[in-house]
């Protein structure tokens, strides 16, 4: 049941931190989802390293960075750039996945060495 509650406080702040962000870098481009998800796969990365508390993985994994970064807001934000300039998806697309990779890859490092 702490857990279930965990997962929606951490829902909670990380869609709101999304729409935030959204509401302030999209653009033409979806530039705020672009950036949650490059961050989140960053600090899902980190996380890895220091997984395995109940709790804090249900708030933060699960909950914040569920909520941060999200797949159907992406594939939402890329049919509807599709629709205005079909030009900039595919740079769109390669761009949000290669830095993703290397986003959370990078994180999973870091912490690694602290």
């Amino acid at each position: 049941m702490l857990s279930s509650i965990a997962v929606a406080a951490g829902g909670a702040c990380g869609a709101l931190a999304r729409y935030f962000v959204s509401q302030r870098l999209n653009g033409e481009i979806p530039w705020g989802t672009f950036c949650v998800n490059i961050f989140g796969s960053f600090l899902l990365g980190w996380y890895v390293v220091n997984e395995g508390r109940e709790i804090l993985d249900s708030l933060y994994a699960a909950g914040f960075l569920g909520a941060l970064t999200t797949f159907s807001t992406l594939q939402f934000e890329v049919v509807t750039l599709y629709k205005k300039d079909k030009r900039k998806v595919l740079f769109y697309l390669v761009l949000t996945y290669t830095l993703g990779l290397i986003a959370a890859w990078t994180g999973f490092l870091a912490a690694a060495k602290i």
